[in-house]
């Protein structure tokens, strides 16, 4: 494998990379002679595994001042980012997510293949083991697939003194994920119960939940995208019995507090987390690791705040579990906008204020597009967090969730859907709960391929593409379940919706608020300038708020736009990577 990182990564891996990879390992380097001496007892093959965790703040909150997977997408209809990101425009030389994903699945197959050198380990615990390097190859060849398509798939340490190791083709994307698959479903088998797995580690729950998401976007990503020799209802059928897994566990439940999953200072025990990421600073709160984040510090400064978009905020139905298509809809006031709604928004999107430019809210609060997103702000307790110094990014010390019961149901719902084998019993336990307990609005029944609420049959949005309405409303409700949780570009891609990232075709995917209604909350703040001043200060399109100056705007200045070409489905294989491997094929329209 032509590989990434090896080349000049290789010979650091050898010399550091076995040898020291974090603090929690201190091995020497893997070679014949220290083999025998490295993997003697099973706490050998537990401390190698701790990299693998170190890593997943990736897939949480982030670490310090870097952002992880939550409210991080810097291409998205949901929210709109301080500065205008672009797709991207060249092929680059080289490339993190290549060369990094390659390198920590290295260090899996290193562990794979040390596993059964342990003497007298008992089958049930090697086979843990090897669960849980199988599950985090799993987890980076799905990083992999999804920027690239097809990629090379490798198990073996990779022997560099062999010709073939060096010019080797890319792999279809469905082996690769049929790889993928099965190495989840050796670990969803094999993996320890949560019960007997180390606390917040990886176990066969982790492991269904993981399945459930790869194989529901593998099965999108081929239905949607018309792929040819794949097996998209082999996947869907992979996704639903891993998350009927999870649920049939009865280990897992919904409850009354959504935003406790954003803003709890430990997540120990939650019912509706099933692996989360510790962050706790020293001397605060009990803590003993000295790791923090900034998530809710990045909401809560002078630095806009990634507010939500039109399109967002019209996902949201109204309390009655109504779509805003369905009836007469009100952005033009405050209370049109916030009253009456599903609740979730609420937990999502402070109501009582609009800050925008020269409109600032306290400490120079702005968003950027009026809508200040708080979901992972845990504004009850600013006060005592100003007091131990954690309010402030990048020391914010919630616990971050990395995958939540919620997800796995959403996962379940649609893959029923998608099947065409969804029953009412399918939605009362999965999106219904959802719906009823986080959103407190009614439940979803079936009604043909379309669903009824409370006896109001729910009718085609015009905005929305989905072959019929079920998908929809399901769609509709993992979007607002999900809001600013990472998943809603990895959609948007997998249901081929890139034009929903064109600023032209969509401009709802970076609009905010209404001038209306940015008006009336200006009358309401003692000591404001004049709304015309304000606005001045401000853009908009067609009378909403933008971050940027499109060219539809026409407001003079540098102006900017994101045109979509369905070459962005996939990202470019970089081309130092080609160089060294001629065998690898560059992506379509690069």
């Amino acid at each position: 494998m032509k590989k990434t990182l090896y080349i000049l990564a290789f010979a650091v891996a050898m010399v550091f990379g076995l040898c020291g990879c974090s603090e929690y390992l201190d091995l020497k380097p893997l070679d014949s002679n220290s083999d025998a001496t490295n993997w003697t007892s099973e706490s050998a093959i537990e401390s190698f595994a701790w990299k693998f965790y170190g890593r997943l703040s990736e897939l949480s909150y982030g670490s310090g001042w870097t952002r992880g997977q939550y409210h991080a997408e810097t291409l998205s209809d949901d929210y709109t980012t301080e500065s205008f990101t672009e797709f991207t425009k060249q092929v680059p030389n080289s490339s993190g997510v290549w060369n990094t994903n390659y390198d920590r699945i290295r260090e899996t197959n290193i562990l794979l293949n040390r596993i059964d050198l342990v003497p007298n380990l008992p089958d049930a615990a090697a086979n843990h083991w090897k669960g849980v390097a199988r599950f985090f190859r799993a987890l980076y060849y799905y990083n992999l697939v999804r920027t690239y398509g097809d990629v090379v798939w490798v198990e073996e340490e990779v022997d560099f003194s062999k010709e073939e190791n060096l010019q080797r083709p890319r792999d279809s994307r469905v082996t690769v994920m049929d790889n993928v698959v099965a190495d989840l479903e050796f670990a969803m088998n094999n993996c320890y119960s949560p019960s007997k797995a180390a606390a917040n580690t990886v176990n066969n729950m982790v492991a269904a939940a993981l399945l459930s998401r790869v194989a529901l976007y593998e099965g999108a990503w081929e239905k949607y995208h018309n792929f040819t020799g794949g097996h998209s209802g082999t996947f869907y059928a992979k996704a639903k019995e891993a998350a009927e897994k999870v649920i049939s566990s009865g280990l897992y439940q919904v409850t009354d507090n959504y935003k406790g999953m954003y803003t709890s200072l430990s997540l120990v025990g939650s019912k509706e987390v099933l692996l989360y990421k510790i962050y706790t600073l020293a001397n605060v709160n009990g803590g003993k690791i000295t790791e923090a984040h900034g998530i809710y510090g990045w909401s809560d400064s002078s630095t806009p705040t990634w507010g939500l978009t039109k399109s967002a905020m019209e996902n949201y139905t109204n309390d009655q579990g109504i779509p805003t298509h369905m009836y007469a809809y009100n952005d033009k006031t405050m209370e049109g906008v916030f009253a009456n709604r599903d609740k979730r928004l609420n937990a999502t999107v402070y109501e009582e204020i609009l800050p925008i430019v020269d409109l600032a809210w306290d400490y120079g609060i702005l968003s950027t597009t009026g809508y200040w997103t708080f979901k992972f702000l845990p504004l009850e307790r600013r006060a005592q967090m100003e007091g131990n110094n954690s309010w402030n990014a990048p020391s914010n010390d919630t616990d971050g969730p990395i995958f939540t019961y919620s997800e796995v149901l959403e996962n379940y719902a649609e893959a029923c859907a998608e099947l065409g084998q969804i029953s009412q019993s399918d939605l009362d336990k999965s999106v219904n709960l959802l719906r009823v307990r986080h959103g407190k609005i009614p439940p979803l029944t079936l009604a043909g391929t379309g669903v009824s609420v409370n006896g109001t049959n729910i009718t085609k949005d015009p905005k929305d593409p989905a072959a019929n309405v079920l998908l929809q409303e399901l769609r509709r409700d993992r979007r607002s379940e999900l809001m600013c949780d990472g998943f809603r570009h990895d959609d948007l891609m997998r249901w081929a919706l890139g034009k929903n990232l064109d600023t032209k075709l969509n401009p709802d995917g970076y609009l905010g608020a209404s001038a209306e209604a940015l008006e009336a909350y200006r009358n309401t703040v003692e000591g404001a300038k004049e709304w015309s001043a304000i606005a001045a200060k401000n853009f908009f399109l067609n009378g909403y708020k933008s971050q940027y100056n499109t060219s539809a705007i026409n407001a003079g200045g540098t102006t900017v736009d994101r045109v979509w070409d369905d070459k962005y489905y996939l990202e470019p294989i970089p081309a130092g990577q080609i160089l060294l491997d001629p065998n690898l094929t560059q992506n379509p329209g690069w």
